[in-house]
């Protein structure tokens, strides 16, 4: 890479990077653009490239390196009040610490995730991390508070789909069940 490019121009080299599958090539460049952002004072564009490495190192199984870009990432974001970005990087740290075993930190990242997308109104975002918090419970074999999870990611998605409508009608009827209703 050449110092010649713009943050921008090692953004989109590292998005396009990735999008091939050349992942330690796109964590340099994702670095170069990071630094880059960091001095034009452009912290969310640096956060954002911060996101984008933790994301990467996950794929790589550097996973403690990951924690602390991400949780970095996710800091910036509160720092400049830029919700969306920040629970996209909780969702994504809830990812990674769901892939640790670490189910507490997990499941505190995606309900704060869950809670900045509804107050955003990113409806479609909160249903997908509820989904993975409802999968994270269904893999610890917690299937009650696995359903109850899934019902409420339908329940928040704008529109449903005729088997997703079915479907939570099914779960609503196992978790009467399941509770002896």
């Amino acid at each position: 890479m050449s110092n010649a490019l713009s943050p921008q121009d090692l953004k989109d080299e590292g998005l396009h990077l990735f999008q091939q599958g050349s992942h330690s090539q796109a964590l340099s460049t994702f670095e170069q653009a990071a630094a880059a952002f960091a001095a034009q004072d452009d912290i969310g564009s640096q956060a954002e490239m911060l996101n984008n490495m933790g994301v990467i190192l996950r794929v790589q199984g550097k996973l403690d390196t990951a924690v602390t870009t991400l949780t970095h990432a996710a800091d910036l974001f509160a720092h400049i009040g830029d919700h969306s970005r920040h629970a996209q990087t909780l969702g994504n740290l809830g990812d990674l610490y769901a892939q640790q075993k670490e189910y507490t930190e997990a499941a505190r990242c995606y309900s704060n995730a869950t809670q900045e997308f509804a107050q955003s109104n990113e409806k479609e975002k909160q249903a997908q991390v509820l989904r993975a918090l409802s999968l994270m419970e269904l893999r610890r074999g917690q299937y009650l508070a696995a359903i109850m999870r899934m019902d409420e990611s339908l329940q928040v998605r704008p529109r449903l789909s005729i088997p997703q409508h079915l479907f939570k009608w099914l779960l609503r009827f196992t978790t009467k069940l399941l509770r002896g209703e």
